[in-house]
This record gives structure tokens, C-alpha cells and sequence, in this order.
């Protein structure tokens, strides 16, 4: 038993067709247009050429693979026909015998069709579960569960990635190896609680002084780090090592064993090179890892490399205090600093087309607001959300300055990489002022 659509102008042609259709088993017969086929969901559709055309056929093939479809028509349209999605074809003058034969093929056609689509349907959607569980695990094992910043896998993997990228931009890459001092005596002092409490307050502490996007904080072995600071020379990485010194050592916690202080502090190396055929990036590894080895047989709680400390003449502008830092996911460390460039330029664009083509500057601002909703940028959603609403306004001046507050934002904004709860959620950020 199966109900069915005709589609048929001719009335002499509706009888017959109606006829056929009951000896095949047909308990309903519906009269409709072509267009409406696919929402009465009948189990086969029959179709008079003389009725329609081969775009109807082919675009109600294509939106319903599984529905069967019998086509009426001469023979010189057959080839057409076939080509257009039918499934099955009766050359007119109709039989009532070979329309019945057709009938029952296709259904049976139609049949086998529908168990294959769902056979394929099930195996897709195993295989977008798999694909999201690969990912929801690679998203797990990529972060240190005790600091919440990248682990080493994924910091070398990061490392290693930015190697590549200073190598086709020319840029050169900086890397402080850190170590802290006297662990193992602080561990035989507090126990192994106090020592991972230990840890989590250095790795917190020194993660919050990278303060741009595209610097990342790794754990690299039990009680050594790794920051990673694309285009960065040595200068830029002592300084930003003296940063990460001075940050542990204030945080004042007592280690009375410790040999060099009677707090904890560190102990970093720094290194930066520009790729080149003569250069690895375990070369840089090594290179930073020989300054730290240095440095400890020195004193530790000091800074090595091949840079004297040159501090800037002036102090540098600190725009990026004026927002709250982001807290992010070590997963997302490759991402957001592509994502914050394209955002930067994509704003410049809106403000170029605000007075020659404001629609343009609208779909630009909906395509950016989309990117950022899919990150979970909270705080850039709601700037380009006033941007938006700034768009509709008759002045260009409001929506020049929404603008210039969303450039200012992704341009200063501190991003910070570690994981804040023990599942791997999506990106928060939060703004607001210091």
C-alpha cells in the first residue's frame, strides 16, 4: 500500500493513470503541482511531461533524493527526462500494464533508495560524532591539568608552528626556558600538595605577564615553563624574561630551603632567531636551554642570553590595562591571534566603506560579528553589535568612533591561555575597565 501525487492536466490521462495506480496498490491519489510535492510527502510521484518541464523534475529530484519519481512522456523527451532525476519513464500512448510495471519498480527503486540514504545519513552522522569527540579529546590532552596552560605536547606542537610562520614572514622568534628554583628542596620542605599549590601560582602568575596575543605559557617538564614570543629579538625576550623573574619573586611565597632566596623565584634562559637553513628550531631550544644552564651555575634568580637589558627610554603606552585580560583556552593559542589580525583589518575596511558603501560596511560588520559568535568573543560581539547599531544612524561620526573603540580593543586586549575549569569549554572574555 502507498499514496501517491499526480501531476497531470489531461484528464483523459488523470483516469488512466488513477486506474493504474490502484492495481499497483495505490490507497491514495493526490492531485497537485510539482512544487508541492515534497510537502504532502507522498511515497511516489507521478508526472505528465506535457504538465512541466525539466527544471520542476530536476529540482524536486534534488531536494527529495528518496521519493520516487514516474515520468509520462514521449520519446523523444525520454533521454532528457532520465538525465533531469526521473526515476522511471512510460512512453506515451500510456499502458495501463507497463505504467503498473513502472510503478512498482520505482517503489521498489524508491525502496532501496531511501534505505541507502539512511545508511549514508547514520554514517555521516558517526562520523561527525567521531570527528567531535577527536576533537573534544585533542582539546583535553592539550592542556597541563595542573596549571591549566599548554602542556608540552601542545606547547612544542605551538613552538614548532610559529618556527614555520617566522620562517615565511621573516620574523624572529623568541623563547625563554624557565626553571624553578630549588623545587625539589621545596617539595622535601611542604610536600607535594604545597608544591603543585606551588605551581599553579608561578604558572599563574607568569601567564598574566604575556600580554599579547600571540604569546602562549607552556609547561615543559615538571618544574620548567616555556614562553614562546613571535617577533620578538633578544632584547624584546630578556625583557620579557626580567617581566616573568620579577612577577614570581614578588609573589613572595616562602621556601626557606631555597639556596638562593627566601622566596621562590626562577631561573630563565632567553633566545630568539630568525629562520634560516642553518637554524632548527631545537637549535632555538638549545640555544635558550644553554642561557638557563648559565644562568642557574651564576646564582639562579637571574636572567641568561646573549642581550644586554636595554629598558625603553620612556614608558610604553598601556592601553591594554583599560580592558579586562581574556581568558582562554590553551586549544585556541593558534587562533585567536589570526582571528584579532583579520578582525583589525576587517574594521579598517568597515571604516573605508562607511560613506561610499555603508551595505558593504553592514555585511562586513555581520560576517565579523559571526567569526567572533563562534569563538565566544563576548566582549568583541557586543562592540560590533554597537558598531552595528551605530551603522543605522544618519551620521558616519558614531559609527566612526564604535569603530575606533573595537580597533582599540582587539588591538590592546591581553590574552592569557590557560584553562579555567577541568573540561575544555568554550572561549570566555569579559571586558571592562581597570
Amino acid at each position: 500500500m502507498f499514496t501517491a501525487l499526480l501531476v497531470a492536466a489531461d484528464l483523459t490521462m488523470q483516469r488512466v493513470v488513477r486506474d493504474a495506480l490502484g492495481d499497483a496498490g495505490c490507497v491514495h491519489t493526490d492531485m497537485k503541482s510539482l512544487e508541492e510535492a515534497a510537502l504532502a510527502e507522498p511515497d511516489l510521484v507521478v508526472v505528465d511531461f506535457a504538465s512541466t518541464d525539466l527544471a520542476a523534475i530536476e529540482r524536486l529530484a534534488l531536494s527529495t533524493p528518496d521519493l520516487p519519481i514516474v515520468v509520462l512522456c514521449d520519446e523523444a523527451d525520454l533521454d532528457a527526462v532520465l538525465l533531469a532525476g526521473a526515476t522511471e519513464c512510460t512512453l506515451k500512448p500510456v499502458r495501463r500494464c507497463e505504467l503498473v510495471s513502472r510503478v512498482r519498480r520505482a517503489l521498489r527503486t524508491g525502496a532501496e533508495l531511501q534505505v541507502r540514504y539512511e545508511r549514508d545519513r547514520t554514517k555521516s552522522e558517526r562520523i561527525v560524532a567521531l570527528q567531535r569527540e577527536k576533537h573534544d579529546l585533542e582539546r583535553l590532552v592539550c592542556v597541563d591539568s595542573l596549571t591549566g596552560i599548554a602542556n608540552r605536547r601542545h606547547g612544542l606542537a605551538l613552538l614548532d608552528a610559529e618556527w614555520r610562520r617566522s620562517s615565511r614572514e621573516q620574523l624572529p622568534l623568541g623563547l625563554v626556558m624557565i626553571d624553578l628554583d630549588c623545587y625539589h628542596a621545596y617539595n622535601e620542605q611542604y610536600g607535594h600538595l604545597g608544591g603543585d599549590a606551588c605551581l599553579q601560582r608561578v604558572a599563574d602568575a607568569m601567564v598574566r605577564c604575556l600580554r599579547r596575543p600571540s604569546d602562549y605559557l607552556g609547561r615543559y617538564g615538571g618544574e620548567e615553563f616555556i614562553a614562546v614570543l613571535p617577533n620578538t629579538d633578544a632584547s624584546g625576550a630578556r625583557l620579557v624574561a626580567e617581566r616573568l623573574r620579577a612577577a614570581v619573586e614578588a609573589l613572595g611565597i616562602p621556601h626557606v630551603a631555597s639556596a638562593c632566596s627566601r622566596v621562590v623565584t626562577i631561573t630563565a634562559g632567553f633566545a630568539s632567531m630568525h629562520a634560516s637553513p642553518d637554524s632548527t628550531v631545537d637549535k632555538l631550544i638549545a640555544v635558550a636551554d644553554a642561557a638557563l644552564l648559565r644562568a642557574k651555575t651564576q646564582g639562579r634568580n637571574r636572567v641568561g642570553g646573549d642581550a644586554p637589558l636595554v629598558r625603553p627610554n620612556r614608558l610604553p603606552a598601556i592601553a591594554w590595562e583599560r580592558f579586562a585580560p581574556v581568558f582562554a583556552d590553551p586549544w585556541f593559542a593558534d587562533r585567536i591571534p589570526v582571528f584579532l589580525a583579520d578582525a583589525h583589518t576587517t574594521v579598517r575596511h568597515i571604516i573605508d566603506a562607511l560613506e561610499a558603501n555603508p551595505r558593504h560596511a553592514a555585511t562586513l560588520a555581520h560576517d565579523l560579528h559571526v567569526a567572533a559568535r563562534a569563538l565566544d568573543l563576548v566582549a568583541i560581539e557586543r562592540l560590533i553589535g554597537d558598531l552595528d547599531r551605530a551603522l543605522s544612524s544618519p551620521s558616519s561620526a558614531s559609527a566612526c568612533e564604535a569603530a575606533d573603540e573595537l580597533i582599540q580593543y582587539i588591538t590592546h586586549v591581553q590574552v592569557i591561555y590557560r584553562r579555567t575549569t577541568t573540561e575544555a569549554a568554550p572561549l570566555q572574555i569579559a571586558m571592562g575597565s581597570s
